[in-house]
Order: structure tokens, then C-alpha cells, then sequence
């Protein structure tokens, strides 16, 4: 499916729009308040999600320790992903629904900034809910290309309490936006030494602070960055200065997982999965080569 571009800044058209069951908020609770930390996306329909590193990491840095009377001390990840459907219910159809998935595992490779998390699946009418994906691209993108990203920022609120039947009230609000631009520079394997020091390129879309870790879209609607980091645009210079990190080095990160249904886990590298189908990808996958070092590394190289 074919994206329109657009060099705009634009709101979703509704809330509960299709796209929040696969593009979702990430945030973490941390004495009794809801802190965002950035966005994600599932790349499969068991809820395998890519985001940003630096975004898991703001979680990690919450994480809260429980000492137990026999001396034991257990650390508490309190991640989750905010999941929205476009199903409603009530007599006036007037609730969309929802709610807070509990993220319970996480795997990167450093010093990329593209991690992976897992949601844990809802039960809905007796099955797992399955969620839909984005489509990966992980060859190179050109200079030129038009891109679209989506994520979200000023997300704020709180936890107000329990009501009467056990939920939690939660006061929270967020804001949403697509944003077009053009590709301006790629940068095969780093664009410094120090703050990206990764391969990434750089847009002239605005990204606000809480998009990091949401997809960057080509023109096809394959998913070929994650948004990284931005800057204001500076003086008279109306041009966002934008980075978006590439996808191919990120082929070989380990990830547990069930292939299907009632399988057992194992691991296996993100290359793999997309070669057994559990993760789609676009034709680029061809240019990407993994190769089995003499000290049992997995080296990944791509072809211009």
C-alpha cells in the first residue's frame, strides 16, 4: 500500500484510529506516576515490537526494587505499551477501548538505537489477541526519497486511583502526529563517534521529543528507520534537522521467540525470522548478508 506524502505535521483524524493497535505509547510507572518514555511498533502478531534503545533504557532507569522480608530483593520492570482499538462499546458506542500491555522482555545490540520488546498478548473473546504489523525495509534508503513518520509527544497524566470494581482511574492525555519530509544525508555505518555513532540518516520531518522509537515509512509503507533524535530548526533555516536509525545492522540481534502458536521458544536472529516468515520484509532483505565469525559472532554487511 502506497503512503501520501506530505511535508505537514499532522494529527490522527480520531482517536482510536487503526493505526494505535500497532503503533502504540510506550511508558513506565514509577511511584505512582505515568512517566512516557517514547513510542513503538509491533512487527508481529504476537507482539514483537521495535522501538528505540535510548526509549527502553528510560524505562530500565524506573525500574523498581521490592525487598521481601526473607532479605530477597526483586526488580520490578513496570513497561507498558498503550494499546487502542477502533472497536467501541457502550449503548452510544461512545468508549473505544483499550488499555495498558505489560512489556516483559527486551533485547539490543549496543551501540545501535533500534531494541526489541515483547507485549504481553490480552485474552479477547478466548483468543490472544493478534495484533497487526509493520512491514520491514531494511535495505538502503536514497538521498531524495520521501518518507512519512508516526509517533507520539506532550503525552502527560497521572494514575487518580481505584474505582469501586478494582479498575484504575487514569487521567491521561497525548498528542499524534504524521510528519513528511525528504531523506538528506545517509550514513552507511555512523554519523559520528560520539552521538550517533551508529548508521542512521538524516530527514528534514520534524520529530518531537516522545516519537522516538516510532517507524519511518518509504513511500511504499515498509518501515525502513526508527526514529532516533531531532533538532529545532535554527535561525532563519526553516529545515528540521531529523535522524532516523537504518535497519539492516539490526538483522543480527538474537530474539526468543515462538515461531507459532504452542511452539517452544528459542533463539533466533531477526534475519531468520523474516527468512521463515514470522516477520515480513520487503525484497532489500536480499542485500543484507549475515555471516558466522570464527568466534561464533554473526557479522552483518549489506550491499550498497
Amino acid at each position: 500500500m502506497k503512503l501520501k506524502i506530505t511535508e505537514t505535521f499532522s494529527p490522527l483524524p480520531e482517536f482510536g484510529h487503526k493505526i494505535q493497535q500497532s503503533v502504540m505509547t510506550l511508558i513506565t510507572i514509577a511511584d505512582g506516576q505515568i512517566i512516557p518514555v517514547g513510542t513503538g511498533f509491533t512487527i508481529s502478531v504476537d507482539g514483537l515490537m521495535m522501538t528505540a534503545v535510548h526509549v527502553i533504557e528510560q524505562a530500565v532507569k524506573k525500574m523498581v526494587s521490592k525487598r521481601y522480608d526473607d532479605g530477597r530483593i526483586e526488580n520490578h520492570l513496570e513497561f507498558y505499551a498503550l494499546y487502542l482499538t477502533d472497536k467501541r462499546h457502550g449503548q452510544n458506542n461512545d468508549f473505544v477501548l483499550g488499555g495498558l500491555l505489560p512489556i516483559h522482555k527486551v533485547w539490543f545490540l549496543r551501540p545501535l538505537d533500534v531494541g526489541f520488546c515483547f507485549i504481553r498478548r490480552p485474552i479477547i473473546d478466548g483468543e490472544p489477541l493478534r495484533f497487526p504489523v509493520c512491514r520491514l525495509s531494511p535495505g538502503l534508503p536514497k538521498v531524495g526519497e520521501n518518507i512519512l513518520g508516526f509517533g507520539y509527544y506532550g503525552m502527560e497524566g497521572g494514575i487518580q486511583g481505584e474505582t469501586q470494581d478494582g479498575q484504575i482511574l487514569v487521567d491521561y492525555r497525548q498528542e499524534t502526529a504524521f510528519t513528511g519530509g525528504k531523506i538528506v544525508e545517509v550514513f552507511q555505518q555512523k554519523r559520528d563517534s560520539s552521538m550517533l555513532n551508529f548508521p542512521c540518516f538524516r530527514t528534514d520531518a520534524r520529530f518531537e521529543h516522545g516519537m522516538s522509537g516510532g517507524p519511518i515509512m518509504n513511500e511504499k509503507g515498509y518501515v525502513c528507520g526508527v526514529i532516533c533524535s531531532s533538532l529545532p530548526s535554527v535561525g532563519e533555516n526553516p529545515e528540521y534537522i531529523s535522524y532516523g536509525s537504518l535497519i539492516w545492522p539490526i538483522m543480527g540481534t538474537s530474539i526468543e521467540v515462538a515461531q507459532h502458536e504452542g511452539a517452544k521458544p528459542e533463539m533466533m536472529l531477526l534475519y531468520d525470522l523474516i527468512q521463515k516468515g514470522y516477520i515480513f520484509s520487503d525484497e532489500t532483505i536480499a542485500n543484507i548478508k549475515v555471516d558466522l565469525q570464527p568466534d561464533g559472532q554473526r557479522k552483518v554487511s549489506i550491499l550498497n
